[in-house]
């Protein structure tokens, strides 16, 4: 349960009394009374029964009625009255030891209250929204350009005067205009258009404008000019990203899972299916549906069945000795509570162990929302120990899968595939166009190579060696001209030593040589080395097959072993050498391997290291490996295999001169086979020969860096964790959370009892989907509430009702209740027309946000009002806009898009920013190096960076944003020493200063002057002040004269971070970034005003 600071208690338990106050006489029970009770009554006299007093319950009339507690118009005889104005110290309530006061406003309340009748009302979140009449008021406070799009009540009668009442044109401003008018307070007016369109940039897509829109902005008179602004951000792909970032915190996105080890957990899928649902504006009641129990819909997509990763976000655990049942239980746990924060804005979790000692939740309504996910197949351990046996993760390690999963498609992941296929073409291209005659001899003596080959490779003869240390065991006396390999006659040598022995005949031995050039292996194969010898030319791949055989049972592995694994290494001794070079590989490849995997050596193993397939060991197994170099060999050199396995039953090796293009290099076609069609196209031609020759070492090594990348995108797809049912486990109540308990009341699968119940069909409770849609129904009075209070914070800084994650008892009432209801129903039934809106269905994100953006309050100035800060200090009247510090994620997107560093692209895996070295050494189980981006993804927006849950990135936690361990609808927002160190010192900050820098020098701005107004603009929106010019000028010269005295740092300046330096003056560049970091560290830069 969440426990608020005193100093928030104490003031809205104060504002309570003074809205009281101003609204006159008339006392509301919700409003007023029951924040009081909640605060300072409700641990003793409340819904938990295990903590309850004198068997006093206040927060129901019955029973206070009955103990006396109040006596409806008679408070001198009403025991709590008596009790809360008493001096003795035996009878006072709250009593001493609760660390609780009641102030002398709060007790006058109590009492007015019991005097007028002691009226109780059901709590405001619990009873369904009904939309209230849109209020009018005053001409007098209601800007002038809302007046012109307002609507008057009685047109034609004449001018009217400043009392007249008419309705703003937008409702939201009905509302607070209403509220202000009642106590005679006056909005603020709107903000400039400067500050206006950067507000709205920032909130709509988490990026600032360019100059060149504020420009364009300030240029347009046009009567619709601000709403086609709003039409614009809403229709950028960059909306998605921004309004993703609050959802994901509420349903705890990681890239792993959190407990022990903190492994990798693929599920980057589900953070596109959200972004692209925003995007799209999907109503937010599918969303809500495909999230929760998208594989229960009829024809279910694979975008459904995406979207129910939801249900796999939790944290989970493969440590050993970890015990199944109890885990099984924190999942099971840890869903409710996020289902309760997400959907119902309430502290679910507080029922785990005991009834909720405020809302009406009992501990039956916690596991019973528990219920409704019990047939989500899942572990309680993810690994295949003998104490948990798992049959989803038979021969798994630390760093495999935690299933089910699904492999899909990845917009993101297409595009970037045939980026990369483009640039290895034009590599290879231009790499060939420098060398044509080498091109061309080398085809031609491919194809020489391979005349003969009917396959592509080569085989190239086996050596067997001479038997040493032989064992046989005979009856003969005489031995003579002993077959080693009956099929190869080369393979037979004479005994030496004849010897009597008194046994019958055997001989053992490692391996024959068959005609195909294969080798059949009759004992381990690890006990001596394979040679081949080789012809003169290329040697680019090399091929091992795995061979059925019928010597073992017509399978390919020796007896009945069934082992996985085949390690090996490889060395060539040149003809007339005895020094052996080890062959070193870049990439490997398999017809029968693991996916999952990007790196070839994981596809098939741990680099040099096989792992068959056990599942196809009847058929033939092939794996190929292409070498780091190519190799040029002459006749008589030798290739040498050594192998470290005991299963191969028959193995043949080969060699190829040419390794297939990069269209073939993806993770759905093997590479066993070379495409004869190869050196048809000039295209194909100039990859095969630079990746079969390396003739250019440099154009290789950046080929060979774009390979890794094109075989990380794994073809376009990825798989992702996916929600399956199987049969549902049996939920019981677990007395105080004891997960070994197996005494508790069996429990279906229901909504909290005091909700408005569906209509269940049959026994067994709700499904997933019918819980699902209860969710988004009007009959629940909480899901559209909770959600258009968690937009309402999005773009005011504080919900309508605080905080947004706890709509029950213990959390306000709204400063707002008719607006909030409003809003909720139009949510959920959409009657207001919007200009640009491009259709009105329910559930209409898109609907809310416009009408939020579009309002005169949301666009009023942010500066502050000294004459209402004791009226109104938290402004929760909203008579101005409220300043907001930008969220971790977009600080440093603000960054890199003043220095136009941002890369745009939308979707995809996360990206890894930054990071101090050493900072993952002890995370373990696998241990794990970081190895920050080295491309372009360096520059992906903050939303796409890896989220490790137990080592959250540096920047990221220093700015407040969340682990994710546990759900998280709010974000503080501290202010500490290690967010401007983290602004000055980070190399993301230090490189777009530097960045930035490089484009004000580049700039046809000349003087220090303009180019300070320039770097304003761009980070600002607005020149710089004289004041700051002034300051700045001082500190640019400072900043000169010490980096002519310090030659050495302007080039440290200049390594940080990978973007390319321009070349110009160092001292002047260094000056500038130094200039730059001080603007980029300014608050105005990180904060919406």
């Amino acid at each position: 349960m969440r426990r608020h600071p005193i100093k928030i208690i104490v003031a809205v338990a104060a504002s309570s009394v003074l809205a009281a106050q101003a609204a006159g006489p008339a006392i509301s029970f919700n409003r007023d009374i029951r924040p009081i009770l909640s605060d300072n009554c409700f641990v003793c006299h409340g819904a938990d029964k295990s903590s309850r007093k004198a068997k006093l319950r206040l927060d129901i009339r019955e029973v206070a009625l009955e103990k006396e507690a109040f006596i409806p118009g008679k408070p001198d005889d009403s025991e709590l009255i008596k009790r809360i104005f008493t001096t003795n110290e035996d009878d006072l309530m709250p009593p001493l030891d609760s660390h609780k006061t009641l102030t002398v406003a709060q007790k006058n309340l109590l009492k007015q209250w019991v005097a007028e009748g002691a009226k109780y009302e059901p709590h405001w979140s619990f009873i369904a929204p009904a939309r209230p009449e849109v209020p009018k008021v005053n001409r007098s406070v209601i800007s002038e350009s809302a007046i012109s799009k307002a609507v008057a009540p009685q047109p034609g009668r004449g001018a009217p005067n400043a009392d007249s009442l008419i309705t703003p044109p937008n409702p939201i401003d009905a509302f607070i205009l209403a509220e202000l008018q009642k106590r005679g307070v006056k909005p603020s007016p709107e903000a400039d258009r400067r500050t206006l369109l950067r507000r709205l940039s920032l909130d709509l897509t988490g990026l600032p404008p360019t100059p060149g829109e504020l420009a364009a902005f300030e240029k347009d008179k046009s009567s619709r000019a601000y709403e086609k602004q709003v039409d614009r951000l809403l229709a950028s792909p960059h909306f998605g990203e921004r309004m993703a970032v609050p959802w994901l915190d509420v349903v705890r996105f990681a890239d792993t899972v959190g407990y022990h080890g903190d492994q990798n957990v693929n599920v980057f899928p589900y953070r596109d299916y959200v972004i692209n649902s925003f995007n799209k504006n999907k109503p937010f009641d599918q969303f809500t549906i495909e999230q929760l129990a998208g594989d229960l819909l009829p024809n279910n997509t694979a975008e459904q069945r995406i979207a129910t990763g939801f249900n796999r976000l939790n944290m989970v655990t493969r440590e050993g000795g970890a015990q199944p049942q109890e885990y099984l239980a924190k999942y099971g746990a840890d869903r409710v509570r996020t289902v309760g924060m997400a959907w119902l804005g309430l502290t679910v979790g507080c029922a785990e162990c005991h009834d909720h000692k405020f809302d009406p939740f009992t501990t039956k309504d916690f596991y019973q929302l528990k219920a409704i996910f019990a047939d989500v197949r899942q572990w309680g351990v993810y690994n295949d120990y003998k104490y948990t046996p798992n049959p989803d993760l038979k021969n798994w390690s630390n760093d495999h899968p935690f299933p089910p999963e699904e492999v899909v498609e990845s917009a993101y992941l297409r595009r970037r595939v045939e980026t990369l296929r483009s640039e290895m073409g034009r590599l290879a291209d231009r790499t060939a166009e420098k060398r044509p005659s080498d091109v061309k001899a080398w085809s031609k003596s491919v194809r020489n190579a391979l005349a003969d080959s009917p396959d592509n490779w080569l085989v190239p003869q086996p050596i067997v060696a001479a038997l040493t240390n032989v064992t046989i065991v005979t009856n003969r006396t005489k031995l003579t001209n002993i077959v080693v390999a009956t099929e190869n006659a080369a393979a037979r040598t004479n005994i030496a030593n004849r010897t009597t022995f008194k046994t019958n005949a055997a001989i053992t031995t490692n391996f024959m040589a068959q005609a195909d050039g294969s080798l059949l292996f009759s004992t381990r194969p690890d006990n001596n080395p394979i040679s081949v010898k080789l012809n003169g030319g290329t040697i680019a791949a090399l091929r091992l097959e795995l061979l059925p055989h019928a010597k073992h049972g017509g399978g390919v592995f020796r007896g009945n072993r069934t082992a996985a694994n085949i390690q090996f290494s490889a060395s060539l001794q040149r003809a007339g050498e005895k020094k052996e070079t080890k062959v070193a590989f870049y990439h490997a490849d398999a017809d029968h391997k693991e996916p999952r995997y990007a790196n070839g050596f994981e596809i098939i193993g741990i680099k040099d290291t096989w792992k068959v397939s056990r599942e196809h060991g009847k058929e033939k197994q092939t794996g190929v490996w292409l070498l780091d170099p190519p190799l040029q060999v002459k006749d008589g050199d030798t290739l040498t295999l050594q192998l470290k396995t005991n299963i191969i039953g028959s193995l043949r090796v080969s060699v190829s001169p040419v390794v297939p293009t990069a269209r073939s290099w993806d993770n759905e076609t093997p590479i066993a086979l070379i495409d004869p069609r190869l050196l048809v196209t000039p295209a194909a031609r100039n990859q095969a020969w630079l990746t079969s020759t390396a003739a250019d070492a440099e154009a290789f090594a950046a080929y060979k860096k774009l390979h890794r990348e094109l075989l990380e995108c794994r073809g376009g797809k990825s798989p992702t964790v996916v929600t399956v049912a199987w049969k549902p486990d049996t939920t019981r109540v677990l007395p105080r959370g004891n997960w070994q308990s197996e005494d508790g009341e069996i429990v279906q699968p229901l909504p909290p009892h005091f909700l408005p119940q569906p209509k269940v069909s049959g026994a067994k409770g709700l499904t997933r989907l019918e819980f699902a849609k209860w969710l988004v129904s009007p009959e629940n009075p909480l899901t559209a509430r909770t959600v258009v209070n968690r937009f309402w914070k999005q773009f005011f800084g504080s919900g309508l009702s605080n905080p947004v994650d706890d709509l029950g008892l213990q959390g306000e009432s709204p400063s707002h209740p008719e607006l909030l209801d409003w809003l909720a129903v139009e949510f959920m039934q959409p009657g207001v027309n919007v200009p640009s809106a491009s259709r009105r269905v329910g559930w209409d994100v898109q609907h809310i946000v416009r009408l939020i953006v579009t309002s005169s309050t949301y666009k009023q100035s942010s500066k502050l009002r000294p004459e209402l800060r004791d009226i109104d200090p938290n402004n929760r009247l909203l008579t101005s806009q409220n300043p907001r510090r930008l969220e971790a994620e977009f600080v440093r997107d603000n960054a890199l898009k003043i220095a136009a560093l941002l890369n745009p692209e939308i979707g995809g895996p996360s990206a890894h920013p930054y990071q101090p070295g050493g900072y993952y050494v002890n995370l373990q189980f696998p241990d794990r190096d970081y190895h920050a981006s080295k491309d372009e993804r360096q520059y992906r927006r903050g939303v796409y960076a890896h989220w490790q849950r137990t080592f959250l990135q540096p920047m990221l936690a220093n700015f407040d944003a969340p682990s994710r361990e546990e759900c998280a609808a709010i974000r503080t927002a501290s202010n500490t020493p290690q967010q401007a160190l983290t602004l000055l010192n980070d190399p993301t900050f230090v490189e777009a200063a530097r960045v930035l820098a490089q484009k004000v020098l580049q700039s046809p701005a000349k003087s220090d002057e303009a180019r300070l107004n320039l770097a304003y603009e761009r980070s600002l929106g607005r020149s710089a002040k004289p004041s700051e010019l002034a300051s700045l000028k001082k500190f640019l010269v400072a900043q000169r004269n010490h980096l002519r005295s310090e030659p050495d740092e302007p080039v440290k300046i200049q390594k940080v971070g990978i973007a390319p330096t321009a070349e110009m003056d160092a001292v002047e560049l260094g000056a500038w970034t130094s200039v730059c970091r001080v603007i980029l560290n300014l608050h105005e830069v990180i904060t919406i005003y």
